[in-house]
Protein backbone atom coordinates (compact mmCIF):
# COMPACT_ATOMS: atom_id res chain seq x y z
CA UNK A 1 0.00 0.00 0.00
CA UNK A 2 1.59 3.24 -0.88
CA UNK A 3 0.70 5.93 2.05
CA UNK A 4 1.20 9.76 0.94
CA UNK A 5 1.21 12.28 4.08
CA UNK A 6 -1.02 15.79 3.25
CA UNK A 7 -0.41 17.55 6.93
CA UNK A 8 -3.20 20.22 7.26
CA UNK A 9 -5.77 18.38 4.21
CA UNK A 10 -9.34 18.84 4.22
CA UNK A 11 -9.74 15.18 3.67
CA UNK A 12 -13.25 14.06 2.20
CA UNK A 13 -15.27 11.93 -0.25
CA UNK A 14 -14.87 12.38 -3.84
CA UNK A 15 -12.01 14.07 -6.18
CA UNK A 16 -8.74 15.23 -4.37
CA UNK A 17 -6.09 16.68 -6.14
CA UNK A 18 -2.29 16.24 -4.52
CA UNK A 19 0.18 18.65 -5.63
CA UNK A 20 3.65 17.78 -6.82
CA UNK A 21 5.30 17.73 -3.24
CA UNK A 22 2.92 15.37 -1.84
CA UNK A 23 2.55 12.68 -4.81
CA UNK A 24 5.83 12.45 -5.74
CA UNK A 25 6.37 8.97 -3.43
CA UNK A 26 3.47 7.70 -5.42
CA UNK A 27 5.35 8.60 -8.53
CA UNK A 28 8.87 7.00 -6.84
CA UNK A 29 6.53 3.92 -6.09
CA UNK A 30 5.31 3.96 -9.53
CA UNK A 31 1.74 3.78 -8.97
CA UNK A 32 -0.81 3.52 -11.91
CA UNK A 33 -4.12 5.17 -12.27
CA UNK A 34 -6.80 2.42 -10.96
CA UNK A 35 -4.18 1.76 -8.09
CA UNK A 36 -5.24 1.96 -4.07
CA UNK A 37 -3.57 4.89 -1.91
CA UNK A 38 -4.02 5.84 1.10
CA UNK A 39 -3.76 10.29 2.26
CA UNK A 40 -2.69 10.75 5.61
CA UNK A 41 -3.58 14.31 7.35
CA UNK A 42 -1.64 12.68 10.40
CA UNK A 43 -4.46 14.47 12.62
CA UNK A 44 -6.44 11.58 12.91
CA UNK A 45 -8.54 10.59 9.32
CA UNK A 46 -7.27 8.55 6.46
CA UNK A 47 -8.48 8.64 3.04
CA UNK A 48 -8.49 5.44 1.10
CA UNK A 49 -9.31 6.24 -2.68
CA UNK A 50 -7.82 4.81 -6.06
CA UNK A 51 -5.45 7.19 -8.16
CA UNK A 52 -7.35 8.54 -11.18
CA UNK A 53 -4.64 10.47 -13.24
CA UNK A 54 -0.95 12.25 -12.89
CA UNK A 55 -1.01 15.66 -14.40
CA UNK A 56 1.61 16.81 -16.51
CA UNK A 57 3.81 19.23 -13.44
CA UNK A 58 3.73 15.88 -11.11
CA UNK A 59 1.05 16.84 -9.10
CA UNK A 60 -2.38 13.52 -9.68
CA UNK A 61 -6.24 13.38 -8.69
CA UNK A 62 -7.17 10.68 -6.17
CA UNK A 63 -10.91 9.59 -5.89
CA UNK A 64 -11.76 9.44 -2.35
CA UNK A 65 -14.05 6.15 -1.65
CA UNK A 66 -13.71 5.85 2.15
CA UNK A 67 -12.63 7.89 5.22
CA UNK A 68 -11.32 5.84 8.23
CA UNK A 69 -11.02 7.97 11.56
CA UNK A 70 -8.59 6.80 13.96
CA UNK A 71 -6.74 3.70 12.78
CA UNK A 72 -4.12 2.59 14.45
CA UNK A 73 -4.55 4.91 17.34
CA UNK A 74 -4.32 3.58 20.90
CA UNK A 75 -7.90 3.57 23.35
CA UNK A 76 -6.10 5.87 26.06
CA UNK A 77 -2.96 7.98 25.70
CA UNK A 78 0.03 6.78 25.86
CA UNK A 79 3.24 8.71 26.72
CA UNK A 80 6.99 7.85 26.19
CA UNK A 81 9.06 9.95 28.54
CA UNK A 82 12.67 8.85 27.04
CA UNK A 83 15.87 10.09 28.35
CA UNK A 84 17.97 12.29 25.43
CA UNK A 85 19.95 9.06 24.14
CA UNK A 86 22.70 9.43 21.03
CA UNK A 87 21.52 10.57 17.79
CA UNK A 88 20.75 7.45 16.32
CA UNK A 89 19.44 5.42 19.05
CA UNK A 90 16.81 8.37 20.04
CA UNK A 91 15.86 8.51 16.37
CA UNK A 92 15.31 4.53 16.30
CA UNK A 93 13.08 4.85 19.47
CA UNK A 94 11.10 7.59 18.30
CA UNK A 95 10.18 5.45 15.30
CA UNK A 96 9.14 2.46 16.77
CA UNK A 97 7.33 4.03 19.72
CA UNK A 98 5.70 5.60 16.76
CA UNK A 99 4.83 1.92 15.34
CA UNK A 100 3.65 0.92 18.92
CA UNK A 101 1.46 3.59 19.01
CA UNK A 102 2.56 6.72 21.32
CA UNK A 103 1.02 9.43 21.34
CA UNK A 104 3.36 12.04 22.75
CA UNK A 105 7.43 11.57 23.21
CA UNK A 106 8.73 13.42 26.29
CA UNK A 107 13.01 13.77 26.01
CA UNK A 108 14.03 13.41 29.74
CA UNK A 109 17.23 15.28 30.86
CA UNK A 110 18.56 13.40 33.72
CA UNK A 111 22.03 13.37 35.54
CA UNK A 112 23.05 10.94 33.02
CA UNK A 113 22.31 12.23 29.81
CA UNK A 114 25.08 13.19 27.60
CA UNK A 115 25.45 16.55 25.84
CA UNK A 116 23.73 20.06 26.34
CA UNK A 117 21.93 21.15 23.57
CA UNK A 118 19.54 19.18 21.98
CA UNK A 119 16.22 21.29 22.13
CA UNK A 120 17.57 21.70 18.29
CA UNK A 121 16.78 18.36 17.83
CA UNK A 122 12.86 18.23 18.35
CA UNK A 123 12.07 18.86 14.43
CA UNK A 124 14.34 15.88 13.27
CA UNK A 125 12.23 13.93 16.01
CA UNK A 126 8.94 14.98 14.55
CA UNK A 127 9.84 14.15 11.01
CA UNK A 128 10.92 10.77 12.18
CA UNK A 129 7.87 10.20 13.84
CA UNK A 130 5.54 11.36 10.70
CA UNK A 131 7.47 9.34 8.50
CA UNK A 132 7.15 6.15 10.29
CA UNK A 133 3.13 7.32 10.93
CA UNK A 134 2.91 6.33 6.79
CA UNK A 135 5.06 3.55 7.27
CA UNK A 136 3.01 1.74 9.74
CA UNK A 137 -0.58 2.99 8.70
CA UNK A 138 -1.62 5.05 11.81
CA UNK A 139 -3.42 7.93 11.48
CA UNK A 140 -1.67 10.25 13.75
CA UNK A 141 1.49 11.42 14.48
CA UNK A 142 2.70 11.68 18.15
CA UNK A 143 3.61 15.09 19.26
CA UNK A 144 7.42 15.64 20.22
CA UNK A 145 7.86 17.76 23.17
CA UNK A 146 11.51 19.81 23.94
CA UNK A 147 13.70 18.18 25.99
CA UNK A 148 12.53 18.82 30.02
CA UNK A 149 14.36 17.43 33.12
CA UNK A 150 12.69 14.93 35.01
CA UNK A 151 11.44 16.86 37.96
CA UNK A 152 9.62 19.12 35.85
CA UNK A 153 7.80 16.75 33.46
CA UNK A 154 6.53 14.30 36.49
CA UNK A 155 3.98 16.91 38.02
CA UNK A 156 2.15 17.36 34.28
CA UNK A 157 1.50 14.09 33.84
CA UNK A 158 -1.92 12.88 35.12
CA UNK A 159 -1.37 9.52 33.64
CA UNK A 160 -0.51 5.86 35.28
CA UNK A 161 3.23 6.13 35.90
CA UNK A 162 5.67 3.23 34.97
CA UNK A 163 8.91 2.82 35.05
CA UNK A 164 11.63 0.57 33.13
CA UNK A 165 13.13 -0.97 36.01
CA UNK A 166 15.19 -4.19 37.21
CA UNK A 167 13.60 -4.25 40.22
CA UNK A 168 10.53 -4.06 39.83
CA UNK A 169 7.53 -6.29 39.41
CA UNK A 170 5.25 -7.78 36.41
CA UNK A 171 2.12 -5.27 37.09
CA UNK A 172 0.06 -8.02 37.92
CA UNK A 173 -3.01 -7.11 39.05
CA UNK A 174 -2.81 -4.85 36.31
CA UNK A 175 -4.56 -1.10 37.74
CA UNK A 176 -7.02 0.92 36.33
CA UNK A 177 -6.17 3.69 33.71
CA UNK A 178 -6.93 7.73 34.31
CA UNK A 179 -7.97 9.60 31.60
CA UNK A 180 -4.11 10.61 31.02
CA UNK A 181 -3.78 6.97 30.30
CA UNK A 182 -0.70 5.48 30.36
CA UNK A 183 2.92 7.14 30.96
CA UNK A 184 6.44 5.20 30.15
CA UNK A 185 9.58 6.04 31.57
CA UNK A 186 12.86 4.61 30.29
CA UNK A 187 16.35 6.02 31.85
CA UNK A 188 19.46 6.66 30.04
CA UNK A 189 22.32 3.89 29.31
CA UNK A 190 23.57 3.58 33.01
CA UNK A 191 19.71 3.97 34.39
CA UNK A 192 18.41 6.63 36.45
CA UNK A 193 20.23 8.01 39.43
CA UNK A 194 18.73 6.82 43.21
CA UNK A 195 17.78 10.30 43.10
CA UNK A 196 15.74 10.18 40.53
CA UNK A 197 14.49 6.51 41.10
CA UNK A 198 13.32 7.93 44.30
CA UNK A 199 11.60 11.15 42.81
CA UNK A 200 9.58 8.32 40.37
CA UNK A 201 8.41 6.28 43.52
CA UNK A 202 7.32 9.39 45.16
CA UNK A 203 5.16 10.47 41.92
CA UNK A 204 3.46 6.94 42.36
CA UNK A 205 5.46 5.35 39.03
CA UNK A 206 5.31 1.31 39.61
CA UNK A 207 8.31 -0.46 38.46
CA UNK A 208 8.15 -3.03 35.32
CA UNK A 209 10.90 -5.54 34.88
CA UNK A 210 11.84 -6.20 31.29
CA UNK A 211 13.79 -9.29 32.43
CA UNK A 212 16.77 -10.93 33.38
CA UNK A 213 19.19 -8.97 30.57
CA UNK A 214 20.65 -5.71 30.38
CA UNK A 215 19.29 -3.96 27.58
CA UNK A 216 19.81 -1.00 25.86
CA UNK A 217 18.07 2.12 26.59
CA UNK A 218 16.02 2.21 23.25
CA UNK A 219 15.48 -1.72 23.09
CA UNK A 220 14.03 -1.34 27.00
CA UNK A 221 11.55 1.80 25.55
CA UNK A 222 10.58 -0.62 22.83
CA UNK A 223 10.31 -3.49 25.28
CA UNK A 224 7.98 -1.61 28.37
CA UNK A 225 5.89 -0.24 25.73
CA UNK A 226 5.55 -3.58 24.38
CA UNK A 227 4.88 -5.21 27.86
CA UNK A 228 2.40 -2.18 29.04
CA UNK A 229 -0.12 -1.96 26.32
CA UNK A 230 -0.21 -6.43 26.21
CA UNK A 231 -1.61 -5.84 29.83
CA UNK A 232 -3.99 -3.17 29.13
CA UNK A 233 -5.34 -5.31 26.33
CA UNK A 234 -4.96 -2.89 23.94
CA UNK A 235 -3.65 -5.49 21.11
CA UNK A 236 -6.95 -6.33 20.93
CA UNK A 237 -8.24 -3.05 20.45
Amino acid sequence: MTRLVFPGAALSLGVLRLPKEVARHARVARVMPGETVEVLDLAGTVAVGRLVRWEAEGSCQVEVHELLRERGEPPAPLTLALAVLHTQAFDWAVEKATELGVTRIQPLLTARVQGRDHTRRVGRWQRVAEAAVAQCGRSRAPEVFPPRPLAEVLPTLQALLVVADFQGGTLDPWPGIPPGGVAVFVGPEGGFTEQERQALREAGAMGLSLGPRTLRAETAAVAALALVQAKAWWWTK
